[in-house]
């Protein structure tokens, strides 16, 4: 194994990598903590979650090991050896708001609400200038998938605002 000075590109890269690689590792940890019930079969409630761990971990190490060899990812639209192209901040920073936006959302007002902001966030991060156009599109998506979890697979999402008005049946 011949490793190569890391280049900025590949720095970004290699973070991408470790972090995946510990994400691995955490999922593993996490799921070996896992209560599971005495009557269990082969197959456990712990079986999937070690597979991602499983996956993520050598995905993760295989990707730090190219890394570190040279091989960078090619970006979309670019040819090899074209110069670098740095990160978008403004969009990384708006797409992680909405995404943040979401996760403290979810409890207070519901699935719904937190779910049309996020995806109406994403949308303004991705550079979409019509914004009732992907209201109107981010409310649709989130009651489709909404009352596709509630109604059709009998998964409770959290109504917030509207627990008096969406019943879930139970």
């Amino acid at each position: 194994m011949i490793f190569q000075k890391i280049s900025k590109q590949g720095k970004g890269e290699l973070a991408f990598a470790g972090s995946l690689f510990l994400l691995g590792v955490f999922v593993a940890w996490d799921t070996s903590k896992m209560d599971i019930p005495q009557d269990n079969s082969i197959i456990s409630p712990q079986t999937f979650p070690y597979m991602v761990a499983a996956f993520a971990s050598l995905v993760g190490l295989a990707l730090i090991i190219n890394i570190l060899r040279g091989n960078y990812g090619v970006p979309d639209g670019d040819a090899p050896g074209d110069p670098f192209t740095p990160l978008n901040l403004r969009t990384m920073v708006i797409v992680s708001t909405a995404i943040a936006l979401h996760v403290i959302l979810l409890e207070i007002a519901g699935y719904i609400v937190a779910a049309i902001a996020c995806f109406w966030g994403v949308a303004y991060g991705f550079g979409s200038r019509k914004p009732l156009k992907d209201l109107g599109i981010s409310t649709v998506f989130a009651l489709i998938v909404y009352f596709a979890f509630t109604q059709g697979l009998n998964i409770n999402l959290p109504s917030g605002f509207f627990e008096g008005i969406l019943s879930n049946g139970k």
